[in-house]
């Protein structure tokens, strides 16, 4: 009988590029990076598909956007070595992440509208310096789970006051994970997963005929469970006693990725002038673990990496300002509560809680549109320990930080 490998992904996508808490991804197009995410309730445009996919029946004829987001993060793990019980810390590499993203909007008559998005909503990665003479390396040195999905969406104007729309998606996934063995000296192992798997959204878009200025709209992405097709590596060519005999072979798995459901409301202060305040829930616990099963070898180890995720929220704030017929200002306020037990920590996602602080402008004409953003992260030290499977020892995540730069171009034909 098969035995099975219980991985949990502390964090899926770039330790690096890991700027929404747990490893969520919020990064879609310049205007909504520079509002915090703010723009569930607001103005309409292509990259509505990712945040709210009903506002795209305000959108008219075709219209594209391309863009891409540029990160750069600092973070440092602190973990007691398992032989000395003596405190040790690594730093992460300086790597730059992009995250692109493209979107198509038509509108078929006045009341429907079809779009496709592709984007990343779930991203994790990043490689510790001296990773070699680093105990935490036991837990992981080096992941990278990438994953981005595409969406065909259909939204349809119920009412002079009410939008809705539903799409699917197909998300697929890459990840890999290498790890230090504790014996034979020196050795490591490396775990790797690809996959396909599909998923919904719902969303809502409300403008009251009684209060003209405020607006609510609202978002339901379901759970996409990802099936993987991958291997496991060790770098002596056999077995490695760490955590238990591990050899080259062939290997499936699954992964639940959370569903979430955002809310937005939005007040037109002046005809120039937009707020927003939102909030996102992302059902964290429904991510458990990630189970590979050997495909040949039946004397095979079971790994429990549990990490007992917790929901959470995120509360965002942004304001959008007309300058002129083309140009626009923005800025926005984040707070991102992190889903990490401090009873189980890794060192995949080497941060807590997260406080982002963005800004940006806009520029368009009738044809033509460019977004630009950046965003800070200040993330929150976290003081806990690692979890029973390696021994309880006490970690600690410090100097947290991340820098983005987001960039957008739009056409309308």
């Amino acid at each position: 009988m098969k035995k099975k490998i219980t991985l949990m992904l502390s964090a899926l996508l770039l330790a690096d590029m890991s700027f929404g808490a747990g490893f969520a991804l919020y990064e879609y197009s310049g205007r909504s990076t520079a509002m915090g995410g703010a723009v569930m309730a607001n103005s309409a445009e292509p990259a509505s598909l990712a945040t709210n996919p009903a506002l795209i029946t305000e959108l008219e004829g075709t219209q594209i956007q391309v863009g891409v987001t540029a990160v750069q993060a600092h973070a440092k793990t602190t973990v007691n070595n398992l032989f000395t019980d003596q405190p040790e810390s690594r730093t992460l590499k300086k790597d730059t992440w992009l995250l692109p993203n493209f979107y198509v909007t038509h509108k078929w008559s006045d009341d429907i509208s079809f779009g496709l998005g592709a984007f990343s909503r779930y991203g994790l990665g990043g490689t510790y310096k001296n990773y070699e003479t680093w105990g935490g390396g036991y837990l992981a040195y080096k992941v990278k789970l990438e994953t981005f999905s595409f969406t065909p969406t259909i939204a349809v104007k119920a009412s002079e006051q009410v939008s809705v729309a539903m799409g699917l998606e197909a998300m697929t996934i890459d990840f890999t994970q290498n790890s230090r063995g504790i014996a034979p000296a020196g050795s490591t192992y490396e775990i790797h997963g690809t996959g396909v798997s599909w998923g919904g959204n719902f969303s809502l878009l409300y403008r009251p005929e009684w209060a003209e200025k405020w607006s609510i709209g609202a978002t339901y992405r379901s759970k996409v469970k990802q099936n993987l097709d991958g291997y496991i590596h060790t770098s002596t060519g056999g077995h490695l006693f760490a955590p238990s005999n591990i050899y080259n072979d062939g290997a499936k798995g699954a992964i639940n990725l959370p569903d979430s459901i955002s809310t937005g409301i939005a007040f037109r202060a002046t005809e120039d002038w937009v707020l927003e305040a939102g909030i996102v829930g992302t059902f964290w616990s429904s991510y458990d673990q990630i189970i590979i099963e050997y495909d040949d070898t039946e004397t095979t180890p079971t790994i429990h990496n549990k990490k007992f995720y917790k929901d959470t929220f995120r509360v965002n704030f942004g304001t959008e300002y007309n300058l002129n017929q083309n140009w626009a200002v923005r800025a926005g306020y984040v707070f991102d509560k992190s889903p990490i037990n401090k009873h189980a920590m890794d060192t995949l996602v080497p941060v807590d809680d997260r406080h982002l602080v963005s800004a940006g402008f806009g520029y368009h004409n009738d044809t033509w549109s460019a977004d630009f953003a950046y965003s800070h992260i200040f993330g929150k030290d976290l003081s806990g320990t690692a979890s029973y499977q390696f021994q309880n020892k006490q970690m600690k995540y410090s100097e947290g930080r991340s820098d983005m730069v987001a960039l957008t171009i739009g056409y309308k034909f």
